[in-house]
């Protein structure tokens, strides 16, 4: 299984895009990271929401000397049973590098896997965690 796979949903992002993306020159409107879920929600606690305005970037040029963008859009993600939360200077632009998922072993259960999540820094902006669970809430497309 590819990391991105572990994330319920993924292949709503792949219809969208026509592919996985790298999330390369991605922007994180928000992160709200939330324990008040109930005992009896079936949802893991807690949960880090990820709204990310992301697209995939062409080869064509327009006539201004810009690369086109193919699915602009904002991803909203909704990662459940998070651990090892790190999010360091969140600001009024939050570039990613990229958006880069690895699958580990859970600590409790070797049995299980878990997604180890980073969004590289680009400019100020980075951020780090583990879930136990992820999906895709959303997608939102954005004008050009």
């Amino acid at each position: 299984m590819k990391a991105h796979e572990f994330i319920q949903g993924f292949e709503l992002v792949v219809a969208h895009l026509g592919l996985w993306p790298s999330f390369h020159d991605a922007e994180v409107l928000k992160v709200v990271i939330d324990r008040t879920n109930v005992a009896t929600s079936e949802e893991l606690s807690p949960v880090l929401d990820l709204h990310l305005r992301g697209w995939v970037m062409t080869s064509e040029v327009t006539e201004q000397g810009f690369y086109k963008h193919h699915g602009n859009a904002v991803f909203h993600f909704r990662f459940e049973g998070v651990i090892n939360v790190r999010v360091e200077g969140f600001n009024n632009q939050n570039v990613l590098s990229a958006l880069n998922l690895e699958l580990a072993d859970h600590p409790h259960d070797t049995h299980r896997k878990v997604l180890q999540v980073e969004l590289e820094h680009c400019y100020e902006f980075e951020a780090s965690f583990t879930a136990q669970k992820a999906r895709v809430l959303s997608i939102t497309p954005c004008a050009q």
